[in-house]
């Protein structure tokens, strides 16, 4: 008859008579029916790389600011963050100017919004639902010094539409993409197309200003 051999770490109860070999083999490979241990993961929440676009899409993103919602969402109204700062009445009004002229945003640094023209947001729009009226505004900014100027901070305009704000819209079908300005050298200038949510019979008043600084903008009007 053969004697018990003592069971070994991790073998199975049901299993303490099997022949050494046998009992060997199952302490090595694990009891049969048990479960496998746990994948080990990562923090929860934590996310892979962003979009390089979406980053570059909020200057100036610093903690508490919200990524805009998915591009199959309906309006949400103004976003939070540095980018929406403007909107309310605590921020000063450096200068006013009309659509299709000139004004300077900062030292060495101008501004010119040229538009509207209206347009309906297509199947991948971001932050307006698909088939939203928009206006759409092209912002030109011109370094006028002698030194070279980063004018990311200038990238994201807001809008009011009779003392609303205008959802901002991002729409590649419609050149409104999410972009910000480069490094403008001296003389050298860039544009972007910017839209907001908003029917043709709405006049919006568009404020152009330093993400970093939000308490100051430039309004432009019809």
């Amino acid at each position: 008859m053969t004697p018990d051999v003592p069971r070994p770490p991790g073998a199975c109860p049901h299993r303490t008579r099997l022949a050494g070999t046998l009992l060997l083999a199952l302490a090595l490979t694990g009891c049969a029916g048990e479960d496998p241990a746990p994948a080990t993961t990562g923090p929860a929440g934590s996310t892979g790389p962003a979009n390089s676009a979406a980053a570059a899409a909020t200057p100036g993103a610093a903690a508490g600011e919200t990524a805009p919602p998915a591009a199959s969402g309906t309006p949400t109204g103004a976003p939070s963050g540095n980018d929406v700062a403007p909107y309310d009445e605590t921020a000063t009004r450096d200068a006013g100017a009309r659509l299709g002229t000139s004004a300077a945003v900062a030292e060495d640094l101008e501004a010119r919004l040229d538009g509207p023209r209206h347009a309906t947001t297509g199947q991948r729009s971001v932050r307006a639902a698909p088939g939203t009226p928009v206006q759409v505004f092209t912002l030109t900014l011109t370094n006028t010094g002698d030194e070279p100027v980063d004018a990311v901070p200038w990238s994201f305009p807001v809008a009011l539409a009779d003392g609303e704000p205008a959802t901002p819209a991002f729409d590649e079908d419609l050149g409104a993409r999410m972009e910000t300005f480069p490094i403008l050298e001296p003389g050298g200038s860039a544009s972007l197309e910017v839209a907001f949510s908003a029917g043709p019979e709405a006049e919006l008043a568009v404020r152009v200003f330093d993400n970093t600084t939000p308490d100051h903008y430039v309004e432009f009007t019809d």
